[in-house]
């Protein structure tokens, strides 16, 4: 998936609520799936999914950020730990560039015992998109990766 990925549909774009109210009407024997479906503009296939998640327990969200979740490696916990350990480094004038920084974060990953994707094992470090998004949250712009940091 490309880094600066734009949206060109609206799936997964109905809101929770009317979601759920379309369930409730189907569930209820008011309408069939197909004209709850129809009348709300939803994909019949979608509202069964989430009816079938519904009766399970399974529903937190219906958009593309409950998926994206699922397939986080590290938690927030762990990532901030990873953090305030970098931090720490930065302090004590051992500041470490991205590369290395996404090494210690797939050895970090490997020593827990965390399942990591197919392309970190082969390169032996995580990759670009996480370090991005671990950049911009759990370091939210530390000192450590300033460029007379890391030169």
């Amino acid at each position: 998936m490309p880094r600066k990925y734009t949206r060109k549909t609206t799936w997964g774009k109905t809101p929770l609520e009317e979601m759920e109210s379309a369930a409730s009407e189907i569930k209820e024997g008011k309408k069939s799936i197909r004209a709850a479906a129809r009348e709300r503009n939803i994909d019949k296939s979608s509202l069964l999914r989430f009816i079938k998640k519904k009766e399970k327990g399974e529903v937190k969200s219906v958009a593309w950020g409950a998926v994206a979740d699922a397939k986080r490696i590290l938690t927030d916990e762990m990532e901030e730990e990873l953090a305030k350990h970098l931090k720490q480094l930065a302090e004590q004038f051992h500041g470490l560039p991205p590369v290395k920084c996404s090494q210690l974060a797939f050895e970090y990953a490997e020593k827990n015992k965390i399942p990591v994707p197919a392309n970190w094992t082969k390169a032996q470090s995580a990759g670009e998109d996480w370090f991005g998004r671990f950049l911009a949250t759990s370091l939210g712009g530390a000192t450590a990766f300033n460029k007379t940091t890391v030169r």
